[in-house]
C-alpha cells in the first residue's frame, strides 16, 4: 500500500471506530476457511473466489451487525470492500466480479441476520455449487441472486 491508500484507509477506519476490529477479524476468518477449504484456489477466479468475497461480506455485516443496524453494517461492508477493490489491481471483468459477489454476500447477510455465525458459513456454502461461469460483465447482470466466476477451478 502506498500513502494514499493508507491515509484513505485510515480515514474510513477513524469515521468507524467500532467497525475496525470486526471487519479485521471477519477478513481473518474468511481467509482461514478459504485457505482450508481451496487452497490457493480463492486467490483465482472460480467458484472459490466467488465464495470467498461472498463469505468476506456476509462476515463483515454479521460481525459488525452487534454495533449498528443491518443497513449500516451492510453499508459499511460496502465502502471498505468497495475501497479494497479500487487500491487492487483487477482487470474490468475481475473487479466487476468481485463486485458482484460482494453485493451478494451483503444481501445473503441481510435475508440471515438472524442467524448464527457458523450457521450463516454453512449457508453461504451451500452458494458455491450454484455459482454461474460467466464471461462478460453483461452476463453478469443477468444473474443478479447468483455468485458468479469468470473460470472454471
Amino acid at each position: 500500500m502506498d500513502i494514499k491508500q493508507l491515509w484513505s484507509l485510515a480515514g474510513l477506519c477513524l469515521r468507524h471506530p467500532l467497525y475496525v476490529l470486526p471487519t479485521y477479524k471477519a477478513t481473518r476468518k474468511t481467509v482461514k476457511i478459504c485457505d482450508q477449504k481451496f487452497g490457493k484456489a480463492h486467490h483465482k477466479n472460480g467458484r472459490a473466489n466467488a465464495f470467498r468475497h461472498a463469505l468476506w461480506n456476509a462476515l463483515i455485516v454479521h460481525r459488525c451487525n452487534r454495533w449498528a443496524s443491518i443497513e449500516k453494517t451492510s453499508a459499511w461492508a460496502k465502502r471498505i470492500t468497495d475501497w479494497h477493490e479500487d487500491f487492487s489491481v483487477n482487470a474490468p471483468l475481475e473487479r466487476a466480479m468481485d463486485l458482484h459477489n460482494n453485493h451478494i454476500g451483503r444481501t445473503f447477510a441481510q435475508k440471515h441476520y438472524d442467524v448464527s455465525e457458523s450457521q450463516l458459513i454453512q449457508l453461504v456454502m451451500v452458494l458455491i455449487p450454484l455459482s454461474r461461469k460467466r464471461t462478460t460483465i453483461k452476463q453478469m447482470q443477468e444473474h443478479p441472486d447468483a455468485l458468479i466466476h469468470i473460470e472454471d477451478d
